[in-house]
């Protein structure tokens, strides 16, 4: 199947969906993320007989790296490929945008593939959640 790269509309055209990614370097560098670090891109997407595949880059160094994802809105059984800075990268640390978030998303089906380079899941993500809400996926090297 042909992958392309689009950035993906609402279908309202009230709001943008965009990832947003935020650096991460090596483990020495501080946790504080500022604005010149964070990026919006597009996401590849791929149709499968499942539904849309979104494709993401994860964004660090090989030793750790950081994702964000958007759940504002909603999403209902959205299959996501993380490329991954690395191969030895463990289950990735979830955090949501605000505290309240927790527990009105899921992420299900997560696997590592093509020798631990992608980090494949599927995320559901309550309707309620604001438009700018989103999780942070954090990998890191495994110890």
């Amino acid at each position: 199947m042909t992958a392309r790269r689009l950035l993906v509309f609402a279908a309202t055209g009230v709001a943008a969906t965009a990832l947003v990614f935020a650096g991460c370097g090596s483990s020495a560098d501080t946790a504080a993320s500022t604005a010149a670090d964070t990026a919006a891109v597009t996401a590849d997407t791929t149709a499968t007989t499942a539904g849309t595949v979104k494709k993401v880059d994860c964004m660090g160094a090989e030793e750790a790296c950081s994702v964000k994802i958007p759940i504002g809105g909603g999403a209902s059984n959205q299959a996501y490929e993380v490329a991954l800075t690395g191969t030895n990268l463990g289950e990735p640390t979830v955090t949501p945008s605000e505290a309240d978030e927790e527990g009105a998303y899921e992420i299900s089906d997560a696997t590592f593939t093509t020798g631990g380079s992608v980090y494949s899941f599927t995320l559901n993500a309550v309707e309620s959640l604001p438009e700018s809400a989103y999780i942070t996926l954090d990998f890191a090297t495994k110890k």
